[in-house]
């Protein structure tokens, strides 16, 4: 049994172990679906939004669904992002046990429109809405109850609407289901393995749906985009964590929480530009805060805020 137990911890060592490496000879790739691409908190944001294998039931519903199956509390979180001089983008979302419902809004703001001598003849905006709803379960199967592990896998399931609003023939509305898995655990110090914890999850979006219909009558399918993320519980106190993308965008991230009250963060992602990233978490009783900052090579940098209550 002492044998099986260090095999194990040994096996899931090196195989989040790759995780981490193969990002680092994957081609970056710019994804044109990213207008639609979910994202929520700034604890995300700051860990380079690598939180598909990381283990956060508050922020289940726009990383990873799956982990809404371990979700016991009463949970709501909103957030307000906004690129200086140019955009913004907010959330909001409760969750409670294994579902959860949320809404995210992205506003450009108004552009002027000019002439060719570059005089203002008018303006015009973008905004786009989305509507989500997510349900996970854990996956007993009966290998995984043999071993163990039967409260270790949960199957997620979200389902989105969106519109988008701009000029007439550039108006868009849509809907899609996303599929996600998540194997997660603890490991003991059997074997000197150094990993104290673990989180696989996989994340397959836009499987289904109704495709982009714009005001002209010209549609588009959404991209179907495959996303593969691990994350490692290093000690009590510090973590790491991976994505890579079938788009092959790849994201970092790491937090360490030197006191319960305080986390500080740090993340890369390359979505065909290196995209930096650094944030930090307070806890106070029920309440979470959390800031974060991204640094883009080209565009204004980004400011994200969260503030969360569980019950």
């Amino acid at each position: 049994m002492l044998t099986h137990h260090v095999i194990r911890g040994w096996w899931i060592t090196v195989v989040l172990l790759c995780l981490f490496v193969l990002p680092l000879v994957a081609t970056p790739y710019t994804n044109v679906g990213d207008a639609y691409e979910l994202g929520m908190g700034a604890r995300s944001a700051a860990m380079g939004e690598a939180f598909v294998g990381l283990i956060d039931a508050e922020g289940a519903l726009f990383s990873n669904p799956a982990n809404l199956a371990w979700g016991e509390k009463l949970t709501v979180l909103s957030t307000l992002e906004t690129t200086l001089d140019t955009t913004s983008c907010g959330d909001i979302l409760a969750s409670f046990n294994n579902f959860a419902v949320g809404a995210h809004y992205f506003d450009f703001g108004d552009v002027p429109k000019t002439d060719e001598l570059g005089n203002v003849t008018g303006y015009f905006s973008y905004r786009d809405y989305t509507l989500a709803a997510a349900v996970g379960l854990k996956i007993k199967l009966p290998s995984l109850v043999r071993m163990g592990l039967g409260e270790n896998l949960g199957c997620g399931v979200r389902a989105k609407l969106f519109r988008t609003e701009t000029l007439t023939a550039g108006n868009t509305t849509g809907a899609s289901v996303d599929v996600s898995l998540l194997f997660r655990g603890r490991l003991s110090n059997v074997g000197g393995s150094p990993i104290k914890g673990y989180g696989v999850g996989l994340l397959f979006e836009n499987l289904v749906g109704i495709p982009i219909k714009y005001g002209s009558g010209h549609q588009e399918e959404l991209p179907r985009r495959a996303t593969i993320g691990g994350s490692l519980l290093l000690t009590n106190h510090a973590m790491m964590s991976v994505d890579v993308t079938s788009m092959k965008d790849v994201r970092f991230g790491v937090e360490w929480t030197p006191t319960p009250a305080l986390s500080i963060r740090g993340g890369i992602k390359n979505e065909g530009v290196w995209i930096w990233s650094a944030g930090v978490g307070l806890l106070v009783r029920d309440f979470t805060f959390d800031l974060a900052i991204v640094s883009h090579p080209y565009l204004n940098k980004q400011f994200r805020g969260s503030l969360g209550v569980s019950w």
